[in-house]
């Protein structure tokens, strides 16, 4: 085991065909929470295999910055400025960031079982240029059962589901996934728009377009402890939210049936779905109006 001071490093390199040293960085995000944040951090440091680097990207407000800074290099970490703009332009900031050949999202509010960080090089060792999906357990699932909340997929009616096929899917685990870099240097990673809630999905969708595969590792999960105690699992329902919230989910929906993966039934469903919300909630035009704005930009540069 690695002590606290020392350089984390992966217990060994491994080359495979087409790919050159796997080096798994991890691109951790965190806001205004460092109590929480060095819980995760002494959970990771604690695992007998290290990554390769951990970088810590903070969009804090000022009064916690110095703190969260602090605790980022106390635990080797690399410290940098988040973007201020919400969380998906920090999700893509600490990935640009990272230096590895692959990049393992990672939130605030997380904590390992055992073997965790090898049962990731495993699976990236089987199949280097896959994304690969990680389960959770939360206080939904319960943090003390076997229940591990799986990883969904956006489904054009605007809520998750579990993928038929967890090894060929468009599900993403928002931070607990692994992605070879290209896709934060060659496909963008995160779209970054004035709303988040769903976009996570969005890039699932869109990666499985462009012929990723994604891939549910089956060995290990997260503990997800989040403050609020309201974790949600691969299969919630994603229709009770706010407007602001809203815009993410038409959006990924209108992607994905239009764009990404279009099928006569997708783009019914899609439409059925907003229908039935602008009928209910007619202030919601101005969302769809927007969105559809949005969705056409984006389509055109995709």
């Amino acid at each position: 085991m690695l002590l606290l001071g020392e350089k984390c490093m992966t217990v060994d390199s491994h080359s495979t065909a087409g790919m050159g040293e796997v080096l798994l960085s991890v691109a951790l995000v965190t806001r205004n929470r460092p109590e929480s944040l060095e819980r995760t951090l002494q959970s990771l440091r604690e695992q007998r295999v290290q990554p390769f680097e951990v970088v810590v990207s903070d969009d804090s407000d000022p009064e916690y910055v110095d703190e969260v800074q602090r605790i980022a290099e106390a635990y080797d970490c690399r410290y940098v400025e988040g973007p201020k703009e919400g969380l998906y332009p920090n999700r893509n900031r600490a990935a640009q960031a990272c230096r590895g050949s692959h990049v393992r999202t990672m939130d605030d509010d997380h904590e390992f079982p055992e073997g965790h960080v090898e049962a990731c090089m495993e699976a990236i060792r089987s199949d280097p240029n896959a994304v690969w999906v990680i389960g959770e357990k939360n206080y939904s699932t319960g943090l003390d059962t076997d229940a591990i909340a799986r990883p969904g997929e956006i489904h054009p009616r605007g809520h998750t589901v579990i993928p038929e096929d967890d090894q060929h899917s468009k599900a993403i685990a928002d931070g607990s996934a692994i992605f070879p870099k290209k896709v934060f240097s060659e496909e963008g990673g995160y779209r970054e728009k004035p709303w988040a809630g769903y976009l996570y999905l969005e890039l699932g969708s869109r990666l499985k377009s462009r012929g990723l595969r994604i891939r549910e590792v089956k060995d290990t999960h997260v503990l997800h402890k989040d403050d609020n105690k309201g974790g949600v699992g691969g299969n919630n329902s994603v229709r009770n939210v706010d407007s602001i919230e809203k815009r993410s989910l038409y959006y990924t929906i209108v992607m994905d049936s239009f764009v990404y993966h279009p099928s006569i039934s997708s783009i019914m469903d899609c439409l059925g779905r907003i229908a039935i919300d602008t009928v209910k909630h007619p202030k919601r035009l101005s969302d769809v109006r927007q969105v559809i704005a949005e969705a056409w930009n984006d389509a055109k540069s995709t």
